[in-house]
């Protein structure tokens, strides 16, 4: 038991040797929710980001990010002449890897909790729910510190969140 500790221990120090933690960054977006629902038409949502790399050796990164999305312009809603609108919030925690420097690549797989809403003909519905989601985006950072990330996340089966946003690292 003692040599079996020993060994993870040292396997631990030379894996943690050269690995670190890179830190926060904080993004902002905008972008359409493109409903694949009959009569849906796309809703544009802004949202925020934040993440921190908890693990990060040359060009791989591993990370933890949190984001919230609202909606800026309702969509349509359109059926048999009627129309009407909806909207969809989301909040969403993700489990983030990423490759690449200057250029990079990454996915993302997590939980979404997401607000939906449709006011059609004179009635509203509301609805909330919450599944899981994933996403991938690329990025390029023009500067040390700032870039610019085009983003898709599968909020439901039937709904994605197509974005460009900015993106800061401390």
């Amino acid at each position: 038991m003692k040599l079996k500790t020993a060994l993870a221990g040292t396997l631990f120090c030379f894996c943690s040797i050269g690995c670190q933690a890179e830190g926060w960054y904080l993004g902002a977006s905008v972008g359409g929710m493109d409903a694949d629902i009959n009569g849906f038409d796309d809703a544009t949502n802004a949202g925020f980001l934040a993440g921190y790399d908890v693990f990060s050796k040359e060009i791989f990164a591993a990370s933890i990010e949190a984001e919230l999305t609202t909606t800026v312009a309702d969509g349509d809603v359109k059926n048999s002449g009627i129309n009407g609108d909806w909207d969809i919030d989301t909040r969403a925690v993700y489990v983030v890897s990423r490759l690449g420097d200057r250029f990079y690549g990454k996915v993302r797989y997590g939980f979404l909790w997401e607000d939906f809403s449709v006011d059609f003909a004179g009635s509203s519905q509301s609805d909330s729910d919450s599944s899981i989601s994933w996403g991938a985006a690329a990025g390029w950072m023009f500067a040390e510190q700032l870039g610019v990330q085009a983003d898709v996340t599968r909020v439901e089966s039937s709904i994605q969140y197509w974005n460009l946003g900015l993106v800061y690292r401390f």
